[in-house]
């Protein structure tokens, strides 16, 4: 008698597992007490889970103040700006007014406390920084005349051009430049930057120049918006 195993082939081997019967599934009993979960519906991806009393009155009080939020963000961005002009002017016009150059002012308030009132303040802060249109203040510098020195401070650099590396062979393959020559092979190696900026005292220069050159300048020059601080 052969003892070599007889083979199964993998038609059989599908049979034999279509034959098979798949063991019952066990019953699974769910009790659901958490009242999210047991009311819970749920609509595509999304589930609105049923009402908890132990979170509902958080829910609604988080809903009111992101409301409150909200609201108090939108007044406070219209007040904010109606104590910075105001800041503003009144800095100007105590400056004005007493030969003063004062940068920051503070609007004062009371408060009710437990002991009585209490002045506190909003400071408005006028920095001395502005932005600079380059090119205006640059075209105009002859309307601004010897004004222009006390006005802006110029900062210039220089840096290589793209084809510079070429430009250096080509100069260092000539021999017997003359003074213009190098002279103009060192326009043609650099870019030259100009930065301008205002000088310290711009605001008090720029009140002693003519109608005519402040417009200039209100168009070229602003001023940084006023910083609030709360005390």
């Amino acid at each position: 008698m052969s003892n070599t195993p007889v083979k199964t082939s993998a038609l059989d081997a599908l049979k034999s597992l279509a034959n098979k019967k798949p063991a019952p599934a066990a019953a699974i009993s769910v009790q659901v007490n958490d009242p999210a979960i047991a009311g819970a519906k749920k609509n595509g991806s999304t589930v609105t889970l049923g009402s908890d009393p132990s979170v509902t009155d958080r829910a609604k009080h988080c809903a009111a103040l992101k409301e409150a939020l909200e609201r108090a963000e939108s007044e406070f961005s219209v007040l904010q700006g109606e104590m910075r002009d105001y800041g503003l002017s009144k800095r100007g016009l105590y400056n004005d007014t007493f030969k003063a150059n004062v940068t920051t002012v503070k609007v004062p308030y009371s408060v009710e406390t437990p002991t009585g009132p209490e002045l506190k303040t909003v400071a408005v802060i006028c920095s001395n920084k502005y932005s600079v249109q380059k090119d205006v203040v640059l075209n105009n510098k002859e309307l601004l005349g010897d004004s222009y020195d006390r006005l802006f401070i110029e900062e210039r650099s220089k840096k290589l051009k793209a084809n510079a590396e070429e430009l250096i062979r080509g100069i260092l393959s000539e021999v017997g430049l003359g003074p213009d020559e190098v002279e103009t092979s060192m326009q043609n190696l650099f870019d030259e930057e100009i930065k301008v900026k205002t000088a310290e005292n711009f605001e008090q220069e720029s009140k002693k120049l003519p109608d005519a050159v402040k417009m200039v300048l209100d168009q070229a020059v602003t001023r940084s918006r006023p910083g609030l601080r709360f005390d």
